[in-house]
């Protein structure tokens, strides 16, 4: 879904340069799998400050937006090949995302009714 103008140029008058969807959800989960997260953005339009050329519809906007989106899957499948050449670990047990539940649960394991701490394994490992 993209900003109606009205909303851009009042992002604009508070000084924003970018009005962007948020990636929360994905990150939340991430942070749950205990999983390091990055996320790529892409520009998808430019309405209230760089006028689009004149004659082109909705339908130019979005060849635009898949050939960008084209491009970047292409960046980044070329970025995982250049990862998997290399000889660093995929996995960093010491990264800090592989830690970030250990303060999840304050309760002693040990008052824990053990079915409950079976659903909830993932915290206890």
């Amino acid at each position: 879904m993209f900003s109606t103008r009205a909303e851009s140029l009042l992002h604009r008058q508070w000084g924003a340069d970018l009005i962007g969807m948020t990636a929360m959800p994905e990150a939340k989960l991430a942070r749950q799998a205990q999983m390091c997260y990055a996320m790529i953005a892409l520009v998808s339009d430019y309405d209230c400050w760089k006028e689009h050329p004149k004659g082109l519809d909705k339908h130019d906007l979005l060849r635009e937006i898949l050939g960008n989106l084209s491009q970047a899957t292409a960046n980044a499948i070329e970025l995982v090949a250049a990862i998997l050449r290399g000889r660093e670990p995929l996995i960093d047990e010491e990264c800090s995302c592989r830690k970030c539940l250990e303060l999840a649960v304050w309760t002693d394991p040990k008052s824990i009714h053990f079915i409950k701490k079976k659903k909830l394994a993932v915290l206890f490992t």
